[in-house]
């Protein structure tokens, strides 16, 4: 009877610890994975390209810090955070959320510097636009990785075997010395011996 107490105690005093910790960490997790969702979106840079209307890219990038009448043409500067699509937003917040459940709360630790810190990138560019209110041209001020990414897998065509073979070929007739290039020891030497076949040829005087 008396063990019967004892476990009937012990799980009511682990439940009562239990629901607490469930609830902190309900709490918990909604702080990296709530910043995690509302990180900037990524915006369509396609268009920057030329030819875009300016009404197309105000309503992409949003409305000019600076705009100026150049003539006929016409520049805007925007600045934007270029952020991220929502498959990649509700990726984060998934791993956040799984990650305060699997650590009882600790992973906030890590999660809101994290979030906090890759928060997108800042992009300034200066657009400019011809007499038809089109883009012409675009100057990167800030964000050129944003706006150019760079390739994580650039492709070099592979040289055949018979162009390889060539090169070898050229490379090793370039570095062997040519028969027409003599020393100018063996030059000399060559001299003084026809002079001496001449001597040695020319009649004695008596």
């Amino acid at each position: 009877m008396r063990l019967r107490t004892l476990d009937t105690r012990w799980r009511t005093f682990r439940a009562s610890i239990l629901l607490p910790a469930v609830f902190l960490i309900s709490l918990a997790s909604g702080c990296a994975a709530f910043k995690a969702s509302q990180q900037p979106a990524k915006k369509n840079l396609g268009v920057l390209s030329q030819g875009t209307p300016r009404t197309h890219v105000i309503a992409e990038l949003g409305a000019p810090v600076w705009s100026d009448n150049r003539g006929p043409d016409t520049v805007d500067v925007f600045a934007f955070k270029q952020g991220y699509c929502k498959p990649v937003k509700a990726g984060r917040a998934l791993v956040h959320a799984a990650g305060d459940v699997m650590t009882f709360g600790l992973w906030e630790v890590v999660g809101i510097p994290a979030e906090t810190l890759i928060d997108g990138t800042d992009v300034k560019v200066e657009v400019h636009y011809d007499h038809d209110q089109v883009v012409e041209r675009v100057d990167v001020i800030a964000g050129e990785k944003a706006i150019n990414p760079p390739k994580l897998f650039a492709w070099h065509p592979r040289q055949s075997t018979k162009s390889a073979a060539a090169s070898e070929t050229a490379i090793a007739a370039d570095a062997k010395p040519s028969s027409a290039v003599r020393p100018a020891a063996a030059i000399v030497a060559d001299e003084a011996d026809s002079e001496e076949m001449a001597v040695s040829d020319s009649p004695t005087r008596r």
